[in-house]
């Protein structure tokens, strides 16, 4: 029911039914265009100040020229944080490696252990730098030991992104340099998502491509279980080879039926949502799993076909780990690397 106020701004009715309205009328009627009253709220709370400043370290310590070995384990323990595991278990079981040479590390106490791990597979040259690489690393930080890429340009990275083009196979000449494996990885999930279009990412169970938030949700094995699962759109494969089960008596049959388990599911996901398949050429982290020539060959063809981006994480099998320069150049023949 209009009030008498609104009912005196009628001035017309159209055919349609509905009055029309003066806006100086409306201004007058009851309720209406009233000034904004907010509500009353809790108060701001009270700053309190708490002691954040910087300790003033003992530079009497840390300007020793060596630590005993009992002062080198009581400073990890209480301030080194181990990163795969709980740090205490981790600590007792590290080697307190005072140095290096060829394939052996050295404790304080002179005992010889072998890096089976070639620390953790950043190492495959071994631990004795050569003579002319050490002098190039002091020739260069005398000269300018650090360049930002993109604001200048510089010899040694001109002159490396010029090698990397020569020894890369297929058309890939251009290069961007990472910190590590899992930025290297973040950067080629960005950049399969924005060339495609696509948001999913298909990779191994028994695969590992990183620590950071995206590398660990495409990596595959026990080490993301401990995180929550903060990036959507990854999807998991199984294996040509299953810890628990069997695709077939020989190689061969196992890997034609995970090939069609993974056509399948790649129909069901949507071909058209998946921007990349991860895969390791040889498995790093979950067993040296060599894949069989034929499930390479096969997904290399359901990418093909469904204009999927393969992704080769070359991170541990690259540079001459495996024999080749790179780890997929043992499929060479068979698997055709675009």
């Amino acid at each position: 029911m209009l009030s008498s106020n609104v009912r005196s701004a009628v001035l017309s009715r159209p055919a349609c039914g509905v009055p029309r309205l003066s806006v100086a009328s409306l201004h007058r009627a009851v309720g209406v265009n009233q000034f904004y009253k907010p509500n009353k709220g809790p108060s701001l709370p009270e700053f309190k100040p708490k002691n954040n400043r910087a300790k003033n370290p003992d530079l009497t310590k840390h300007n020793q020229a060596n630590w005993s070995q009992e002062e080198v384990y009581e400073a990890t323990k209480a301030h080194s944080v181990f990163t795969w595991g709980a740090s205490g278990p981790m600590l007792d079981s590290a080697i307190a490696v005072d140095r290096a040479e060829g394939i052996y590390m050295y404790d304080k106490a002179g005992k010889r252990y072998t890096d089976w791990s070639a620390g953790a597979a950043c190492c495959n040259l071994g631990h004795t730098m050569p003579e002319t690489i050490r002098q190039a690393i002091l020739d260069q930080m005398q000269k300018v030991p650090f360049v930002y890429g993109d604001l200048a340009y510089h010899d040694p990275r001109a002159r490396l992104c010029s090698l990397l083009a020569e020894v890369t196979p297929g058309d890939i000449n251009a290069f961007v340099f990472a910190c590590g494996g899992s930025e290297a990885n973040e950067g080629a999930i960005r950049i399969a998502r924005r060339f495609t279009g696509r948001h999913k990412v298909i990779s191994r169970y028994r695969s590992y491509h990183g620590g950071t938030a995206a590398a660990l949700a495409v990596t595959g094995d026990f080490r993301k279980w401990g995180n929550a699962e903060t990036s959507g759109g990854f999807v998991k494969m199984m294996d040509p080879f299953p810890y628990h089960f069997q695709w077939g008596e020989s190689e061969e049959a196992a890997s034609k039926r995970c090939l069609q388990a993974l056509n399948e599911q790649i129909q069901f996901e949507g071909a058209d949502t998946i921007a990349a398949i991860f895969l390791e050429p040889i498995s790093g982290a979950n067993g040296w799993l060599v894949p069989p020539v034929s499930f390479m060959r096969g997904v290399r063809a359901l990418c093909d076909k469904f204009g999927i981006l393969l992704v080769l994480d070359e991170v541990m099998s690259g540079f001459g780990r495996t024999g080749k320069m790179y780890g997929f150049e043992h499929f060479d023949g068979q698997f055709n690397f675009l």
